[in-house]
């Protein structure tokens, strides 16, 4: 029997249904003209299942944005890099060096092609798609260059950054940093900066071709637009570098460039702001070793820039995101600590990163943010919205499958419905349990 049906026999369902009406999460809403029937999005997610040859989406990854489709609702693609000078080799994390595992580009025709197939299984279901694109800078290494894709030809190649400032490594291989010696980067020259930009321009124009509703430039965690952001990084003396204007110069170039082929209306942007302790100077979060002397006066200047461009969506990660803890239900509880950004842009504001149901709903209903990302618990309920509907109980996920390997973690997980995944495989939590210790979910 399936877990829908056996809801539906102890008069659950109906005493759930009564309050679909009072759930802000399952309000209309339109980003850049387009219609959305809810505000659960899934948030992009890197899972380092591309093709080893090509770089590009396979079948199985299709089925994997198909299943999380739903009518109305919003998808972001997982990171999709815009050139080999920005394609990471991911044997920072232990589960890809040990059993392998590649991202995916959308520089050549081929990988086109791929995330095209991804995309019509996706409007198959009634969704939209965003596709994110990312240059990784300095998180990039030398190890792509043994790749097919780039032996014996003439591209540029990693690590760049703003400066050449190099990773620090990190003291757990948990943390977002190296557990690895990391090559130090070369700083951009001022005069190829607008290579890289036309990289952008590009591969959002194959992201069209390909489909996608939308395109979401990357400009968080740590990577190559976050380390011109940062003055913990960006050490120039130029026009890229020295003031929060001139930080900001080298992502406005980007969302022009991009914003020049469909409008700006189809572009968006994600960054992840962060603060330091007003007594103790800490930072909150550090990303890839990223810092800044003074993190909200710089995102606060780029998101008042980016206001200016009337974009589909903002993207904002809360800090207390958690990094890749093991468990991280204790940051969960955490106050939003983006809201003062919602002043600043008017546009459509999505907000990611350790939400809950509960604090989900109520950061729509407080002004927040007007949307909603979930990224592990998607992975594990491909039908999340349904679930987040219904009050519906959800599948656990496995962490240790999150990167790289097959169907197992990825496309196995159940729908209510049973009709995908293997029902049973997983166990159940009761959405009201979520932000607790899944290490105590998981042993009882």
């Amino acid at each position: 029997m399936s877990l829908l049906l056996q809801l539906a026999k102890h008069n659950r369902l109906k005493k759930i249904m009564n309050l679909r009406q009072t759930n802000p999460l399952f309000d209309p809403i339109s980003l850049g003209g387009r219609s959305l029937s809810h505000r659960v999005v899934m948030a992009p997610m890197t899972r380092t299942r591309a093709d080893d040859q090509t770089l590009s989406p396979t079948s199985e990854i299709a089925t994997y944005y198909a299943q999380r489709a739903s009518n109305g609702g919003l998808l972001i693609s997982e990171a999709v890099h815009i050139s080999p000078e920005a394609t990471p080799v991911w044997n920072i994390y232990s589960a890809v060096r040990e059993q392998g595992g590649n991202v995916s580009g959308i520089w050549t025709e081929t990988q086109t092609e791929n995330w095209a197939n991804v995309v019509q299984a996706v409007h198959a279901k009634g969704a939209l798609i965003s596709c994110q694109l990312l240059h990784t800078g300095r998180i990039a290494q030398p190890d792509i260059t043994r790749h097919p894709l780039v032996q014996g030809q003439d591209v540029p190649l990693p690590p760049v950054s703003s400066s050449a400032t190099p990773v620090g490594r990190g003291n757990s291989p948990g943390d977002y940093t190296w557990d690895q010696p990391a090559t130090c980067p070369r700083a951009l020259e001022a005069d190829e900066i607008a290579r890289v930009v036309e990289d952008y321009r590009r591969a959002a124009q194959n992201a069209f071709q390909a489909g996608f509703d939308f395109v979401e430039i990357h400009a968080a965690h740590g990577y190559l637009i976050d380390q011109f952001l940062n003055d913990g990084v960006n050490k120039r003396t130029d026009r890229y570098g020295g003031t929060a204007s001139n930080q900001c110069r080298f992502l406005l170039e980007v969302v022009e460039a991009v914003g020049s082929l469909k409008g700006f209306d189809r572009v968006s942007v994600r960054l992840s702001p962060t603060n330091r302790d007003p007594v103790t100077g800490q930072q909150d979060q550090v990303y890839f070793d990223v810092t800044d002397s003074d993190p909200r006066v710089i995102y606060s200047h780029a998101i008042n820039q980016l206001d200016d461009y009337e974009l589909a969506y903002l993207l904002l990660t809360e800090p207390r995101v958690g990094g890749l803890s093991a468990d991280p239900g204790a940051s969960v509880s955490a106050v939003v600590k983006n809201s003062a950004f919602r002043q600043m842009f008017k546009g459509p504001l999505i907000g990611a990163g350790g939400f809950t149901p509960e604090t989900a709903q109520s950061a729509i209903m407080q002004g927040h943010y007007d949307l909603i990302a979930f990224g592990r618990w998607f992975i594990s309920n491909p039908d999340l919205p349904a679930r987040l509907r219904l009050g519906a109980p959800l599948n656990v996920y496995d962490r240790p499958s999150f990167y790289g390997g097959g169907a197992g973690g990825y496309t196995d997980y159940p729908d209510l419905t049973g009709t995908m995944g293997v029902p049973g495989k997983y166990t159940l939590m009761d959405q009201r349990d979520v932000g607790t210790s899944l290490l105590n979910q998981e042993d009882s």
